[in-house]
């Protein structure tokens, strides 16, 4: 899996490092709402704008999943609390004895519960 990162990093960085060095040339950037106009090279502008959609779609897939995190985390939760009850279950059969145990197994798988 490692090997395969590289494979696709890679290429994709050689490529932006290229357009890094070929687009050094000065850009003016209007800041619209704000009177204020700067001057950047090109490749800042391009990469940073990339950068910067890179996050936000992160951030908008990270809040999108929150419910299905939820849900994930409810569903851990009772999966722990029926293992409680299941080794609960297990250590009064063993104490008690293979009739006691059959008992509460049926019990276990009585519709309803």
């Amino acid at each position: 899996m490692r090997r395969w990162s590289w494979i696709i990093t890679l290429p994709f960085m050689l490529i932006a490092v290229v357009f890094a060095v070929n687009n050094m040339g000065p850009v003016a950037l209007d800041l619209w709402p704000l009177a204020i106009q700067v001057a950047v090279p090109l490749y800042i502008l391009v990469l940073g704008t990339l950068f910067v959609g890179f996050v936000v779609g992160g951030v908008a897939t990270w809040l999108a999943a929150g419910g299905r995190r939820r849900v994930a985390r409810a569903e851990h939760k009772k999966v722990r609390q029926l293992e409680r009850q299941v080794s609960t279950l297990k250590q009064g059969a063993q104490a008690s004895g293979p009739a006691e145990a059959a008992s509460g197994a049926a019990r276990l798988t009585a519709p309803g519960r």
